[in-house]
């Protein structure tokens, strides 16, 4: 009997092993992006604009894969690990907190780095920034300061620190959508040019310590009919760190 536990255990462990592999492959191709990343401080006003990631082919070495090869590798990576994992659990809570902070302008991420490295803010999601008004002498939103309206997937007990400067609306999954859209036309009754524009975080994919992010900024008018054009949108890779989910990269992003 003793044996044949011992030799189960023995045909156990290089399954076990290999379990890993994954995760050692995501950390390596984590530090080969980091290796080759640079930082652009955008900061040249009073205005916080932030600082840009940036991944010149100068900074790799010949032969080696480009940063936009390593993020692909790694994108789907997660994509294939997490798929089926739950975001409603606290990690993914303070994920996508940190998703919709960023989105309305209440907080921004910090850049990824290699342990002991100096971090930064990165730069405003969507159009949740601000610019220097030469004429008024002050920095000022991009778009004036409105409510924002946000749409999540269902989520449970999902709390949110309330934006210090304007309101916010989240909605949760298909109902959340109507939800949404009742209330921006309820203040807007009798205007048909009212448009509404929202965050609405199309994909979330949670794997160990890595996350993949996408939010698109569609925007209606008349109730629920889509415009040609929204306000674009974006896909966010990011990376637990330090207690926090840091962003390693913007992956792309869209008009």
């Amino acid at each position: 009997m003793l044996s044949a536990l011992v030799l189960a255990a023995s045909l156990a462990a290089p399954m076990a092993q290999d379990s890993l592999a994954p995760v050692r492959r995501a950390d390596s191709l984590r530090v080969a992006i980091l290796s080759v990343a640079r930082f652009v401080h955008l900061d040249t006003t009073q205005c916080n604009q932030g600082v840009l990631r940036t991944f010149p082919d100068s900074a790799r070495t010949p032969g080696a894969p480009t940063a936009v090869e390593s993020l692909a590798r790694l994108e789907r990576l997660v994509i294939a690990e997490g798929v089926e994992n739950p975001v409603d659990n606290p990690r993914g809570h303070a994920l996508l907190r940190g998703v919709v902070g960023w989105e309305v302008g209440m907080a921004r991420p910090r850049w990824d780095v290699a342990d002991g490295a100096p971090t930064y803010k990165a730069i405003a999601a969507g159009l949740a920034g601000e610019f220097w008004n030469p004429d008024t002498k002050a920095c000022e939103s991009f778009v004036p300061e409105e409510p924002h309206y946000v749409l999540l997937p269902p989520l449970t007990n999902f709390t949110m620190p309330r934006p210090p400067r304007t309101e916010l609306t989240i909605g949760f999954g298909e109902r959340g959508l109507f939800e949404l859209r009742d209330k921006f036309f309820a203040s807007h009754r009798g205007d048909s040019t009212a448009v509404l524009t929202y965050a609405h975080v199309i994909a979330t994919v949670l794997w160990r310590d890595y996350a993949l992010v996408a939010v698109n900024r569609p925007a209606e008018q008349m109730g629920a009919m889509p415009l040609r054009q929204g306000a674009g949108g974006s896909t966010y890779l990011f990376h637990f760190a330090n207690g926090e989910w840091r962003l390693l990269a913007i992956v792309r992003t869209w008009t």
